[in-house]
């Protein structure tokens, strides 16, 4: 059974205002879906062969072709192959990646004209924003979906998220079921590998956030001006937005270097834009307002409207400038002030950021996802505002990523921490110990005190056993993952579990 409403080939091509051409075959054949894997095709599927870094899609299309598959939309500069398969369709595109987003927009039916898309990017609190905004949507009686790094999910459904931005297809698809199913208002986490790559090209985003830039995926991109770049892609997407709102709509975190000179590249955009920060911007607070416990954080929100005084469950400074944030994105949405203050109050956690675990033995455990320099130093400053007796760090770097940010983590967690013990993350297919050396770079002699050891179950054990009533422990690097992945295999995970499972174990050895 179709799960969407079939489109013909002669639709797509003449939606896609000339970006592709029907060089072989009926243009009546109808499409029942959009595929860019081989082995997920069936006889009336449109394979959209994609030039990838590791992989063409074009040395797949025999495959698809065996699976019944008989059309497909491939490179103008592949068309040398369209003659082994004369019985076939064949669309042609100047470049793939541009051609799968449009085509798979067109087929699902370009949600995005039809209900508001929030965008939230930057390098930390993307994933924070959109747990605050999606909280506050549904108290407000709307039925929100969110597009994330913890997962996709929408009313009953939780879907596994394997990317932060998938791919444009998936984009596409996801927005089209929670469309189908009466989600009103979409909110997305948009990855500067997701900007680069064109998969959010063709979703027309009514309100776009920014949260900060610093140090990550310089595996990636060539340089840091360049992963500002493709960050800033989402407010040209912005501009030229169709989304169904009377304003689109920009909140910027001013307090950030980046987000300052955002601000100021982006004046007299054809969009509202307003800035966020602490005593300045649209949305500011007084600095001298701000009370940081591991209960929680308050402050004082001013408006140019209206004051409001904001006591948040959430811990860390940090998630004061993700509140201000959302608050904007939500006052873009036109839902009451009141109503905002009221559900940002009421959120009790979000899934590995700053998570909390209460110790019988009168410690506390924090779980966090920061996995770049910079969200370890805020992180840890963070936990120092709560006045621990010691702070207590576990932390690695993953493999197959971005190696100069391992000796600045390692300054970071050692200088910040009373002790560090410096472990594995996702090793992938690095050597462990390779990438702790890579860490031991950055720490000095007299930066403080860490131990390593590279089995992460093990440091963590090592830490409970170590930590004392009035410590605070943070395990940072993997968050809400579940898993670890050593080699190519990906085995189950979890640092709140292996925390919790070693408290346990010293609680009852020591009577």
């Amino acid at each position: 059974m179709k799960e969407f409403k079939s489109k013909s080939l002669k639709d797509l091509v003449e939606g896609s205002d000339g970006l592709f051409t029907l060089v072989q075959g009926d243009d009546n054949f109808p499409v029942n879906d959009i595929c860019y894997d081989s082995r997920r095709v069936s006889e009336k599927s449109l394979f959209s062969a994609v030039e990838g870094f590791k992989s063409d899609g074009h040395d797949y299309i025999m495959l698809a072709y065996k699976s019944g598959c008989r059309a497909f939309l491939i490179s103008s500069h592949k068309s040398s192959i369209i003659s082994d398969y004369p019985d076939a369709c064949f669309i042609t595109a100047s470049e793939s990646r541009v051609a799968l987003s449009r085509v798979s927009a067109l087929f699902y039916g370009e949600v995005s004209k039809k209900i508001p898309v929030i965008g939230v990017t930057g390098t930390n609190g993307k994933t924070t924003v959109t747990y605050m905004i999606e909280s506050v949507c549904k108290q407000a009686g709307m039925k929100p979906g969110v597009i994330g790094t913890v997962n996709y999910r929408w009313l009953k459904t939780v879907e596994p998220a394997p990317n932060t931005t998938p791919e444009s297809r998936d984009i596409h698809n996801i927005m089209a079921r929670m469309m189908r199913d009466g989600v009103d208002v979409i909110i997305m986490e948009v990855s500067s590998h997701g900007l680069s790559l064109g998969r959010v090209d063709d979703v027309h985003f009514a309100i776009a956030l920014f949260t900060n830039l610093t140090q990550d995926h310089l595996d990636f991109h060539k340089d840091f001006e360049d992963y500002y770049q493709a960050k800033k892609k989402l407010f040209d997407l912005l501009q030229k937005s169709e989304a169904p709102v009377t304003n689109r709509y920009a909140v910027i975190n001013c307090d950030d270097k980046y987000g300052e000179r955002l601000v100021q590249e982006l004046k007299g955009a054809a969009f509202e834009l307003r800035d966020a920060g602490t005593g300045r911007g649209y949305y500011s607070l007084d600095p001298e307002s701000v009370r940081a416990e591991l209960s929680g954080i308050s402050y004082h929100l001013n408006t140019p409207g209206a004051s409001y005084d904001l006591d948040l469950h959430l811990t860390a400074r940090f998630n004061i400038s993700n509140s201000l944030i959302a608050f904007g994105a939500l006052d873009g949405l036109g839902i009451d002030h009141d109503k905002i203050v009221k559900g940002l109050c009421s959120i009790e956690s979000v899934p590995g950021r700053f998570d909390r675990i209460a110790s019988p033995l009168g410690f506390y455990v924090v779980v966090d996802y920061a996995h770049t320099d910079d969200a370890l130093v805020k992180l840890l400053k963070a936990a120092r505002e709560i006045n621990p007796r010691r702070l207590i760090t576990v932390f690695g770097c993953g493999g197959d990523r971005d190696k100069t940010k391992r000796p600045l983590m390692g300054h970071a967690a050692v200088s910040l921490s009373d002790i560090a013990f410096v472990t594995s993350d996702n090793p992938r297919t690095e050597d462990p110990q390779a990438i702790v050396d890579d860490i031991l770079l950055g720490i000095k002699a007299d930066d403080g005190n860490y131990e390593v050891i590279v089995d992460r179950s093990e440091a963590i054990k090592r830490a409970v056993y170590y930590a004392n009533k009035g410590d605070l422990l943070v395990i940072a690097g993997k968050g809400h993952e579940d898993y670890q992945i050593i080699g190519t295999q990906k085995s189950h995970f979890d640092d709140k579990e292996v925390a919790a499972k070693f408290i346990e174990e010293r609680v009852i050895s020591e009577g």
